[in-house]
Order: structure tokens, then C-alpha cells, then sequence
């Protein structure tokens, strides 16, 4: 990203400046409304922009909040002075959240003060050097921040800070996880984040997980040596007196492949996801990152109340705990689904360049909102397609129905399974936006439905039951609002091929505790409400669809 000569380069001694300047760089003021509550949030957008520019997209759309509306890269955001904090009143008078945000992984040497200090921030391998990551394809060579360092965790909360002194509503990390791939250079097989304060983290926590292990039981059940044994009566950060991993690994040959089936200490390690944190992953990198990612989240809380009075609003690439929703980028690779060909979920599903919405994307959805809950608990959870990648140039070399067909489907897709679809406007890379594809007349227009209708999508748990639909290529779901027991059947048509075929005269059953005196049918596809025929007897009900566009809603 260019950045203008001469500015001030992160070193622990600056903090304090940068943090002094920033509480002098106050966002504009004027009549506010009253913000929602995440638990609120029905309509999210999509459109990041440089920490310094403002994407008038966002005022048109009117969202109840965007996902990322700037983002910290490199040393654009280091100082106060670097943002137009005045958008945020302006976001404010619209009733829109203003979430902050920045990498909280890549990093590049001219970011920091010296080298000495780029070389100890910097991830390394088994072998103690750095891990280059050209494939992130920008300019510089860029690499990642090892958050096992204390320091640059501090690093990221200096920035963080900055943001909280103008006036974001919350903060949200994009890859926290992500320096323990490995990278172009290994393949991505997980030779990463095996610096000095992971691996003394390490010995402190298979001492901890192991209290009673004697020197017999290192060597019998890791293999370990006499001369490279843990060590109780050794700071465990000592590493050349107590266990060092690294010399572990070259020792057994592993130190290009360290999660090599054949290391004994390779389950204890663990193997990173990169933008997951598993709620039953409880092997040494997940524990340590969960660890730390709460402390900071926990600290900028803290200094948001203790500074600007406000429940600072956290969120992350992925599935994180500790959030207030969750915000999981849809990209390839992905460990969503299970795939021949280790894809993952296919987010964007297109046939020779055109949307295959026949496909129904309810499975995947439902797993990412379950997954959601056994991390983070009943936290909102919203989708946006991830770039750069090729499922976002899938969606943009879409014909412009289909795009606009996209969203029918797969946005309201989402909706019918208790989670939201982030509308996007909007990259940092050049990409059109959403103006350019003459997209935005679509979405002011179809959010607006949601936003109406705001009431019937907060807060849904899936229902236990199943709905069953007469005719072929519906996904039908039942959804159960926690704390009122509202009731919603949703159907969604994917009877398409090029274009959507409206489904007619059809019936749709459910197994429901106890019958509904009416039903009503809403519907972004049409105007007002219907009121459908239906009979119901000792909890089946059963009733007649007359037209199904792209997506209804029956309240039960």
C-alpha cells in the first residue's frame, strides 16, 4: 500500500505518542441516532476502505453496521493523524455502526523501527528463520506477526487504541491465526510460529498438562533426550538449559515437516485452522492463542470504557470466542466441507461462468452457525465473500441478474438459517464496486425488506423439526426465535438454470408443539403480506404455497 515518506515507524517507545495524538483526533459531532445492539443487527455491508477514505456506498445502503468500513494495513493507521475519523459522526447520523479494523498478522519490515525489531515480531520456522509469504501478492515481501510475543501483541493494541480514541464503535482482527501455515515456501504444511515465545509457551504448557511426569516418562513417551529433556527445575523460557522444540525436530528429521505423523509431540503442538478457534481444540497452539486473543480482547474492552465510555464491539475473520458476532470470510480452502479436492464449501458455485443456484448452500450455513455457538456461544454470525480470491471473481464476472439472483438465493439463504449475509460494496484492491456493477439500486432495495421485517430474523435458533416441501429444489427450514418462541417457516427456490423458475401450488408440512391459529406470508419478492391455506391437527401442519419466487417467510 503506498504510504507517504518519512512517517513513523512502530518501536515500543512510541506508543504513548501515538496514543496521545489520537485522543487529540476526535470523529465530527451532530445529531446521532440511537445505535442497535449487535443482537439487533438484521442488515450488514461489506466495504472496506483505507484507513484515510470513506465509501459513500455505505449511506446509500444504510446498513445497521459494515463488517470492516477501514482497515489498518502496514503503516497506514500507525497514527492518528493517518484516518478520517469525521466519517464517523457521519455513519453515526445514519444510525450506523462504525467498525475499526486491521491485519492482525501481516507485517512487513518498514513497518517496524529497525530490523532487530521486524526480525523479533517476525513468525519463524523450525529452523529459526523467517517465513517469507509471497503468496498474499502485494508489492513488498510481506510476512507474519508471531502473537506469542508480547510485544507485538502490544503492537496490535497501540493501533487498536488509536481507532478507540476516534470514536469507532468496535474493532475487528482479520487473521489472527495466521502465522503457523507455513506458507508458499513449506507448502503450507505448518512449518511456522516456532520462535523463542512459542516454544518456551510450549514447554510451560506440557509441564502444566503433565505435572507428574518424571524424565523417564519425557523420554519414554516423547522420545526426548538427556541432553534435550523438559526440565522442572529450569525457567521453562530458558532454552538452552531446558527443552528446546527446535533442536527436538531437527533431531528427528522433522524440522521441514513438523507436524509429520511420525513426530511424537506433533498432536501435543497442534494444527492451526487458520480463522478457527475449535471450542474442543484443546492442543498446545489452540490454548495458548485462545489465551491470548481473550487477554487483548479483554484489555481494549477495558480501555474503551476506561477512555471513551463505550462497550467496545470486537469481532474476527472466522469463528472466534469472545466476540460480539462473528464475521466468516468466504474463500477456497476453506474447512467448512469436506471435498475431493480440499476446496472446502463452495460459497460461490458457478457452472461455466454462470451461477449454479441450484445448489443449496443450507448444510454449510447451518454448520458454520453451529460451530458458532459451541465457540462463541448465541453470538450473531455473518458470511461475506473474501477476497482476493477466485470466489470473488466468480461473483464479479457474474452477468448483473445473476449477481442480483445471488443474493435472492444465497442471501437469503443465509437468512433462512439464522445467520446474515454481508452485501458487498466494496474491496481494497480496485476491484468494481458495487456502484460500478450498478448493483446498488438492488440492494437499497432489497435490504429494505429485511430491515421492515427486522423483527423475524433476530436471534433464531433452528428449529428441532422438519419441514418437508411437496415440490423438488426447495431448501425449507424452521427457525425459533430465543427468548419469544416465534415460529417462522422459510423456504427458498432453487429451481434455477440461468434464471429462477417460480414454483407454484405446492405444500409444505412441519411438525410444529402446537397449531397456529393464522399464517402469514412475507416476502422480499412481493408486496405485503398473504394469508395462505392451511389445516392442522395434533401438530402436523400442513399447508398450500401458491407461488414461490426466490424466497418466502410463514409466521407461524
Amino acid at each position: 500500500m503506498p504510504r507517504r515518506s518519512g512517517v513513523t515507524r512502530w518501536s515500543a517507545g512510541i506508543v504513548a505518542v501515538a496514543l496521545t495524538a489520537a485522543a487529540q483526533s476526535a470523529p465530527a459531532t451532530g445529531a446521532t441516532a440511537t445505535p442497535l445492539r449487535p443482537a439487533d443487527f438484521v442488515v450488514y455491508g461489506f466495504s472496506q476502505s483505507d484507513v484515510a477514505q470513506e465509501d459513500p456506498q455505505v449511506y446509500e445502503l444504510d446498513p445497521d453496521t459494515t463488517i470492516r468500513a477501514i482497515g489498518k494495513w502496514s503503516t497506514a493507521g500507525d497514527e492518528a493523524s493517518d484516518y478520517n475519523f469525521a466519517q464517523i459522526g457521519r455513519y453515526h447520523a445514519k444510525g450506523i455502526n462504525f467498525m475499526g479494523s486491521g491485519t492482525a498478522s501481516v507485517i512487513f519490515e518498514k513497518d517496524f523501527a529497525t530490523p532487530e525489531i521486524f526480525a523479533d515480531m517476525a513468525t519463524k520456522d523450525a529452523d529459526g528463520n523467517t517465513v517469507p509469504h509471497p503468496e498474499i501478492g502485494v508489492p513488498d515481501p510481506a510476512f507474519r506477526g508471531n502473537i506469542f510475543n508480547p510485544k507485538y501483541r502490544q503492537y496490535l493494541l497501540s493501533w487498536a487504541r488509536i481507532q478507540i480514541d476516534g470514536g469507532v464503535d468496535g474493532v475487528n482482527f482479520d487473521e489472527i491465526n495466521a502465522g503457523f501455515s507455513g506458507g508458499s515456501k513449506y507448502g503450507f504444511n505448518g512449518n511456522e510460529g516456532f520462535d523463542d515465545y512459542a516454544i518456551a509457551d510450549f514447554n510451560r504448557y506440557l509441564l502444566a498438562k503433565y505435572p507428574s511426569y518424571t524424565a523417564a516418562d519425557w523420554k519414554s513417551r516423547f522420545g526426548m533426550t538427556d541432553d534435550n529433556i523438559l526440565r522442572r527445575d529450569v525457567p521453562a523460557g530458558d532454552l538452552a538449559a531446558n527443552f528446546n522444540y527446535r533442536e527436538y525436530l531437527r533431531a528427528g528429521g522433522w524440522n521441514l515437516d513438523p507436524l509429520n505423523a511420525a513426530n511424537p509431540l506433533a498432536p501435543e503442538w497442534g494444527r492451526v485452522v487458520a480463522n478457527r478457534m475449535y471450542a474442543e481444540d484443546t492442543s498446545f497452539t489452540a490454548t495458548y492463542i485462545r489465551r491470548y486473543w481473550k487477554q487483548m480482547v479483554d484489555e481494549l474492552r477495558a480501555y474503551a470504557w476506561r477512555t471513551v465510555h463505550k462497550r467496545l464491539l470486537i469481532s474476527s475473520n472466522g469463528l472466534w470466542p469472545y466476540v460480539d458476532f462473528n464475521s466468516v470470510g468466504m474463500y477456497p480452502w476453506n474447512p467448512d466441507e469436506q471435498t475431493p479436492d480440499f476446496r472446502g464449501a463452495d460459497y460461490v458455485p458457478v457452472v461455466d461462468g454462470h451461477l449454479n443456484g441450484a445448489k443449496s448452500l443450507q448444510s454449510q450455513y447451518r454448520y458454520l452457525k453451529d460451530q458458532s455457538a459451541r465457540i462463541a456461544g448465541t453470538v450473531p454470525v455473518v458470511v461475506f465473500i473474501d477476497w482476493p480470491s477466485d470466489m470473488m471473481t466468480n461473483y464479479l464476472n457474474l452477468p448483473l441478474q445473476e449477481k442480483k439472483d445471488y443474493w435472492q438465493i444465497f442471501g437469503a439463504e443465509a437468512y433462512a438459517n439464522g445467520i446474515f449475509p454481508s452485501f458487498h460494496l466494496k474491496d481494497t484492491v480496485g476491484s468494481p464496486t458495487a456502484t460500478d456493477l450498478g448493483m446498488m439500486d438492488f440492494f437499497t432495495t432489497y435490504t429494505r425488506f429485511y430491515k421492515e421485517h427486522r423483527t423475524l430474523f433476530k436471534d433464531n435458533a433452528i428449529g428441532a423439526q422438519a419441514v418437508r416441501a411437496s415440490a423438488a429444489n426447495v431448501s425449507a427450514s424452521l427457525l425459533v426465535q430465543r427468548g419469544t418462541g416465534r415460529r417462522s417457516i422459510h423456504l427458498v427456490n432453487h429451481n434455477y438454470s440461468q434464471g429462477i423458475t417460480p414454483q407454484t401450488g405446492f405444500t409444505v408440512e412441519a411438525d410444529v408443539p402446537s397449531c397456529p391459529r393464522r399464517l402469514t406470508v412475507v416476502s422480499p419478492d412481493f408486496a405485503g403480506s398473504k394469508s395462505p391455506a392451511f389445516s392442522c391437527r395434533q401438530g402436523r401442519l400442513r399447508l398450500t404455497v401458491d407461488r414461490l419466487d426466490y424466497y418466502n417467510i410463514i409466521q407461524l
